[in-house]
Protein backbone atom coordinates (compact mmCIF):
# COMPACT_ATOMS: atom_id res chain seq x y z
CA UNK A 1 0.00 0.00 0.00
CA UNK A 2 2.90 2.08 0.85
CA UNK A 3 4.31 1.51 -2.68
CA UNK A 4 1.11 2.68 -4.24
CA UNK A 5 0.59 5.90 -1.98
CA UNK A 6 4.55 7.10 -2.77
CA UNK A 7 3.63 6.52 -6.84
CA UNK A 8 0.91 9.01 -6.43
CA UNK A 9 2.65 11.29 -4.10
CA UNK A 10 5.15 11.12 -7.39
CA UNK A 11 2.57 11.62 -10.32
CA UNK A 12 1.24 14.70 -7.98
CA UNK A 13 4.83 15.87 -7.38
CA UNK A 14 5.70 15.90 -10.90
CA UNK A 15 2.20 17.72 -12.24
CA UNK A 16 2.74 20.59 -9.57
CA UNK A 17 6.28 21.30 -11.29
CA UNK A 18 6.19 20.03 -14.55
CA UNK A 19 6.93 23.05 -17.05
CA UNK A 20 2.94 22.46 -18.80
CA UNK A 21 2.65 26.42 -19.60
CA UNK A 22 6.41 27.52 -20.04
CA UNK A 23 8.69 27.24 -22.62
CA UNK A 24 9.50 24.46 -22.30
CA UNK A 25 5.95 22.93 -22.53
CA UNK A 26 6.84 20.21 -25.06
CA UNK A 27 8.41 17.92 -22.14
CA UNK A 28 4.65 17.79 -20.28
CA UNK A 29 4.06 16.56 -23.64
CA UNK A 30 6.45 13.80 -23.95
CA UNK A 31 6.01 12.79 -19.87
CA UNK A 32 1.97 12.64 -20.89
CA UNK A 33 1.84 10.40 -23.40
CA UNK A 34 4.93 8.14 -22.14
CA UNK A 35 2.38 8.17 -19.16
CA UNK A 36 -0.59 7.14 -21.46
CA UNK A 37 1.42 4.39 -23.58
CA UNK A 38 2.83 2.86 -20.42
CA UNK A 39 -1.00 2.25 -19.00
CA UNK A 40 -1.14 -0.81 -21.14
CA UNK A 41 2.00 -2.66 -19.71
CA UNK A 42 1.35 -1.33 -16.61
CA UNK A 43 -2.05 -3.12 -16.40
CA UNK A 44 -1.38 -6.25 -17.97
CA UNK A 45 1.58 -6.85 -15.44
CA UNK A 46 -0.91 -6.43 -12.61
CA UNK A 47 -2.96 -8.62 -13.65
CA UNK A 48 -0.12 -11.18 -13.42
CA UNK A 49 0.54 -9.87 -10.32
CA UNK A 50 -3.38 -10.20 -9.06
CA UNK A 51 -3.53 -13.78 -10.11
CA UNK A 52 -0.64 -14.41 -8.06
CA UNK A 53 -1.60 -12.44 -5.02
CA UNK A 54 -2.56 -13.72 -1.80
CA UNK A 55 -5.30 -10.48 -1.67
CA UNK A 56 -6.32 -10.45 -5.28
CA UNK A 57 -9.42 -8.12 -4.28
CA UNK A 58 -7.07 -5.59 -2.74
CA UNK A 59 -4.46 -6.21 -5.47
CA UNK A 60 -7.18 -5.42 -8.39
CA UNK A 61 -8.23 -2.51 -6.31
CA UNK A 62 -4.95 -1.08 -6.03
CA UNK A 63 -3.99 -1.27 -9.75
CA UNK A 64 -7.38 -0.12 -11.06
CA UNK A 65 -6.87 3.56 -8.41
CA UNK A 66 -3.35 3.44 -10.23
CA UNK A 67 -4.58 3.64 -13.65
CA UNK A 68 -7.32 6.13 -13.23
CA UNK A 69 -4.79 7.76 -11.05
CA UNK A 70 -2.34 7.64 -14.47
CA UNK A 71 -5.04 8.55 -16.85
CA UNK A 72 -5.60 11.85 -14.55
CA UNK A 73 -2.49 12.99 -14.58
CA UNK A 74 -1.58 11.90 -18.55
CA UNK A 75 -4.62 14.37 -19.55
CA UNK A 76 -4.89 16.66 -17.10
CA UNK A 77 -1.42 17.56 -18.11
CA UNK A 78 -2.41 17.73 -21.70
CA UNK A 79 -5.47 19.76 -21.28
CA UNK A 80 -2.59 22.68 -19.38
CA UNK A 81 -0.68 22.17 -22.47
CA UNK A 82 -3.07 22.24 -25.11
CA UNK A 83 -4.65 25.17 -23.48
CA UNK A 84 -1.67 26.93 -22.99
CA UNK A 85 -2.03 29.87 -24.78
CA UNK A 86 -5.76 30.09 -24.52
CA UNK A 87 -8.74 29.74 -26.82
CA UNK A 88 -8.84 25.98 -27.23
CA UNK A 89 -10.84 25.49 -23.72
CA UNK A 90 -13.38 27.73 -21.85
CA UNK A 91 -13.00 28.02 -18.19
CA UNK A 92 -9.64 26.00 -17.52
CA UNK A 93 -7.23 28.55 -15.91
CA UNK A 94 -5.15 26.37 -13.54
CA UNK A 95 -3.99 22.80 -12.71
CA UNK A 96 -6.44 22.27 -10.12
CA UNK A 97 -9.00 23.27 -13.15
CA UNK A 98 -7.57 20.90 -15.62
CA UNK A 99 -7.67 17.93 -12.79
CA UNK A 100 -11.34 19.03 -12.66
CA UNK A 101 -12.11 18.65 -15.75
CA UNK A 102 -10.50 15.49 -16.48
CA UNK A 103 -11.90 13.99 -13.62
CA UNK A 104 -15.77 15.41 -14.41
CA UNK A 105 -14.86 14.01 -17.91
CA UNK A 106 -13.28 10.39 -16.79
CA UNK A 107 -16.48 9.76 -14.22
CA UNK A 108 -18.89 11.30 -17.26
CA UNK A 109 -20.40 13.70 -15.36
CA UNK A 110 -19.54 16.67 -17.64
CA UNK A 111 -20.70 20.14 -15.45
CA UNK A 112 -20.32 21.67 -18.55
CA UNK A 113 -18.10 24.69 -16.70
CA UNK A 114 -15.38 23.90 -18.20
CA UNK A 115 -15.49 22.83 -22.28
CA UNK A 116 -13.51 22.06 -25.24
CA UNK A 117 -13.90 25.10 -27.94
CA UNK A 118 -10.87 24.54 -30.02
CA UNK A 119 -10.30 21.39 -32.46
CA UNK A 120 -6.89 20.48 -31.00
CA UNK A 121 -8.70 20.56 -27.46
CA UNK A 122 -11.64 18.86 -28.77
CA UNK A 123 -9.57 15.88 -30.50
CA UNK A 124 -8.06 15.30 -26.87
CA UNK A 125 -11.40 15.64 -25.55
CA UNK A 126 -12.58 12.30 -27.51
CA UNK A 127 -9.16 10.94 -27.33
CA UNK A 128 -10.11 10.44 -23.22
CA UNK A 129 -13.25 9.71 -23.97
CA UNK A 130 -12.47 6.98 -25.99
CA UNK A 131 -9.35 6.20 -23.84
CA UNK A 132 -11.41 5.93 -20.54
CA UNK A 133 -13.83 3.55 -21.44
CA UNK A 134 -11.93 1.21 -23.21
CA UNK A 135 -9.00 0.85 -20.98
CA UNK A 136 -10.28 1.37 -17.77
CA UNK A 137 -13.32 -1.19 -18.85
CA UNK A 138 -10.84 -3.72 -20.11
CA UNK A 139 -8.60 -3.20 -16.56
CA UNK A 140 -11.62 -3.54 -14.60
CA UNK A 141 -12.92 -6.70 -16.58
CA UNK A 142 -9.21 -8.37 -17.02
CA UNK A 143 -8.37 -7.30 -12.87
CA UNK A 144 -11.77 -8.37 -11.51
CA UNK A 145 -11.08 -11.79 -13.74
CA UNK A 146 -7.61 -12.61 -12.03
CA UNK A 147 -9.24 -11.54 -8.65
CA UNK A 148 -12.19 -14.32 -9.27
CA UNK A 149 -9.79 -16.80 -10.49
CA UNK A 150 -7.22 -16.33 -7.83
CA UNK A 151 -10.44 -16.70 -4.63
CA UNK A 152 -11.53 -19.49 -6.66
CA UNK A 153 -7.66 -21.28 -6.76
CA UNK A 154 -7.55 -20.42 -2.87
CA UNK A 155 -11.01 -21.91 -1.92
CA UNK A 156 -10.17 -25.13 -4.24
CA UNK A 157 -7.51 -26.04 -1.53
Amino acid sequence: MLRYLSGAGVLVTVYLTMPLDGERWWLALIVSLVVLVGIVPFAYRRVTTVESSESPVMAAAQAILTVAGMVVFAFSSLYVVVNRRGGEMVGLNTRLDSIYFTVTTLVTVGYGDIHATGQLARGVVTAQMVFDVSLLAMSVRLLSNAARKRVEARDSV
